[in-house]
């Protein structure tokens, strides 16, 4: 069962002196440190994922080329290797007639992927926005992203598909605190 990492409780105030006093922001900074060297959730997304094609089916689609983007609606499934993204829409940038950038909406949007470690990651949100150049994921409001019995929670959450990189919380640029679960056992 995965052990509980406590919410970190506001900064003592200052003491004497003007340093924060036992428990304060610094001890909750090396809290946080800890935690995130602690979490095994520094596996990067599968590497040969990148060279797969990206196919995409949905109930309906319209694409606009004067905008250079494409509009997917109804059951929306992206699949790129071992990734795969489930949404109610989406709407795709293009470069060169090339996807560069895809927004997600749903109730939620579902993502998951096999890491070179043979972990899986899954992530869920009601946005989600994936940058196909530097392989970075934003899930905002209602965000979760998972990685075995690990999991984080928070209104955004940026995942480094690339490096294995989570931000949360305020390092995201979210407002919520941060909610993270790790098993003690992996």
């Amino acid at each position: 069962m995965p052990r509980k990492i406590p919410t970190l409780m506001p900064p003592a105030p200052p003491a004497p002196g003007g340093r924060l006093g036992h428990g304060g922001l610094g001890a909750a900074l090396r809290l946080v440190t800890l935690t995130l060297l602690l979490w095994n959730g520094t596996a990067a997304a599968l590497s040969s994922d990148r060279r797969q094609p990206i196919d995409i089916e949905a109930d309906g689609v319209e694409l606009n080329e004067a905008k250079a983007q494409s509009t997917y609606t109804g059951r929306v499934e992206i699949r790129q290797g071992s990734m795969h993204l489930w949404a109610d829409r989406v709407l795709v940038r293009h470069r060169a007639r090339r996807p560069q950038h895809f927004l997600a909406t749903g109730k939620p949007v579902r993502f998951e992927q096999q890491l070179d470690d043979g972990g899986l990651v899954k992530a869920r949100a009601r946005r989600m926005e994936y940058d196909i150049s530097s392989e970075e994921i934003v899930l905002q409001g209602q965000a979760v992203l998972e990685q075995g019995k690990d999991r984080f929670a928070s209104d955004r959450i940026v995942y480094d598909r690339k490096r294995g990189l989570v931000k949360a919380g305020a390092r995201a640029k979210g407002r919520q605190r941060v909610h993270i679960s790790i098993d003690p056992d992996r």
